[in-house]
């Protein structure tokens, strides 16, 4: 874990993965050296997953062969690896979930719908600021002014993250104006990327 205050904290999540989605989520945690195994409930599956760091038991539903179902209420994780990997399960099959991520003194408040987050919240030090998602406030450059950096970032970061999964698509499709259309909105955002990390660099 990369840093021993982080916490994560998923609720009402709720993602369906074909089988081709739970194979890689599966190859990705054992490439991060999790440990895994199967406890077997009267009506679900536990897909138990261990580490040094702790233990976390995801139960899993299967309403056909070809289909897999992970719906829970809560779910608390103090290993940062494998809150990452849930991210991005959530991006990649589309689901939906609360995210309650707290590090470096900071608590970030993400809500994905769809696999893409439409509101981000960043709560600390006696302050609550909340926006929008980034595709809507960039419709304009002024509702971006005063709007905080690592926020800005993480949605940015975000983002590009959720478009280079469209062009993927796209590419598979061979739809070449969608393909234009993604490279140039992908190309902007890396723009801005590289921008903000130019400006936290200045202030190192």
């Amino acid at each position: 874990m990369k840093d021993n205050c982080f916490q994560a904290e998923f609720q009402d999540l709720f993602v369906e993965l074909p089988r081709p989605a739970l194979k890689s989520f599966i190859h990705k945690l054992l490439q991060a050296q999790f440990r895994i195994s199967w406890r077997h409930e009267k009506d679900t599956v536990e897909l138990v997953i261990k580490s040094q760091e702790g233990q976390v038991m995801i139960p899993i539903k299967r309403p056909n062969e070809n289909l897999t179902v992970i719906q829970l209420n809560e779910l608390s994780i103090c290993m940062e690896d494998l809150a990452i990997l849930l991210e991005e399960l959530i991006t990649e099959t589309r689901g939906r979930a609360i995210v309650k991520t707290a590090t470096g003194g900071w608590i970030y408040v993400s809500c994905f719908d769809k696999g893409k987050i439409v509101s981000v919240m960043k709560i600390g030090g006696g302050e609550k600021a909340e926006m929008g998602s980034y595709r809507t406030v960039r419709k304009s450059k002024d509702k971006m002014e005063g709007v905080d950096p690592e926020v800005k970032a993480y949605i940015i970061s975000r983002e590009i993250d959720y478009l280079l999964m469209e062009l993927v698509e796209a590419l598979e499709k061979e739809d070449t104006q969608e393909i234009t259309r993604l490279k140039e909105e992908l190309r902007t955002l890396s723009v801005e990327q590289k921008r903000l990390k130019d400006v936290e660099g200045q202030k190192i």
